[in-house]
């Protein structure tokens, strides 16, 4: 009696066409076929375009433009890969910036990032006096004391702010805003002027002036900001200040946004 011809034994894991799609996908930035990517996998045309499309329906990949047959990744990727950066890459890009706000200053600034649901400075450029313990690295920033935080916090969704502002805040000092409605009113200006405040909010006699560091299609995670004395930064020459805050910001998120571009093939 004629033995059954064998069964072949599939050991690709359920996800791992999904993953060699990505990876492929992300070796072509200007967009790749179904066909092609099907060819490159030996699978059938209609199968490829299946399993792309679950990735589209998901936003991991997205067609090249609107009725394009081509597809890249998706900017739901990129911010996943963008959120979980580790922050030592941005601290070396970030530093000469830091460096040149400092020198225009004549303040100490630094750099703010959202961690979960707070913020707190991750690289610095400060003289040797009191600020430093301030805004030394890892120091958390109130988010709705610190202008460094709420020039993040203004750029996040509707729920995300409420979880972080509707509940009872901490008065830091007479000039510290805890009402829910008045801090959605001041997020509200940091969105329509690009800039953020602190006047004497979390520590008294301080301040600081703070911008978002905006990069198209990623989540808004990271600040500039500068600080000191009420005195130095708002009695003389502010609006000097706040535009070379703004303008350094700008500066920096185009540098990142080219390099996130760059550096997104060899990241998936």
């Amino acid at each position: 009696m004629a033995k059954a011809p064998k069964t072949k034994v599939t050991t690709e894991k359920p996800l791992e066409r999904y993953v060699r799609m990505l990876e492929i996908i992300a070796g072509f930035p200007g967009g790749i076929s179904p066909s092609t990517v099907g060819e490159m996998l030996d699978l059938p045309k209609a199968s490829a375009y299946r399993l792309m499309r679950s990735l589209a329906d998901v936003e991991l990949i997205e067609h090249t433009a609107p009725r394009a047959a081509t597809f890249k990744l998706g900017q739901r990727l990129e911010r996943l890969l963008f959120s979980g950066a580790s922050d030592a890459w941005l601290i070396a890009i970030a530093r000469p910036i830091l460096n040149e706000l400092a020198e225009r200053t004549g303040q100490a600034c630094f750099i703010a990032r959202l961690v979960g649901t707070s913020v707190r400075s991750i690289d610095m450029v400060a003289p040797d006096n009191q600020l430093r313990a301030y805004i030394v690295p890892g120091h958390e920033i109130p988010s709705h004391a610190g202008a460094s935080a709420k020039a993040i916090l203004a750029f996040q969704d509707a729920a995300f702010i409420a979880t972080v502002l509707d509940r009872p805040l901490v008065q830091f000092t007479s000039a510290t805003k805890t009402e829910f409605t008045k801090l959605l009113e001041e997020l509200q200006f940091v969105r329509k002027t690009g800039v953020a405040y602190c006047v004497g909010e979390d520590v008294d006699g301080f301040g600081a002036i703070a911008a978002p560091i905006q990069i198209k299609g990623q989540r808004t995670l990271y600040s500039l900001c500068v600080t000191g004395t009420n005195h130095a930064l708002f009695d003389n020459d502010r609006e000097l200040k706040v535009a070379h805050v703004k303008n350094l910001a700008a500066r920096l998120s185009r540098i990142l946004e080219e390099k996130i571009s760059r550096d997104l093939k060899v990241a998936v």
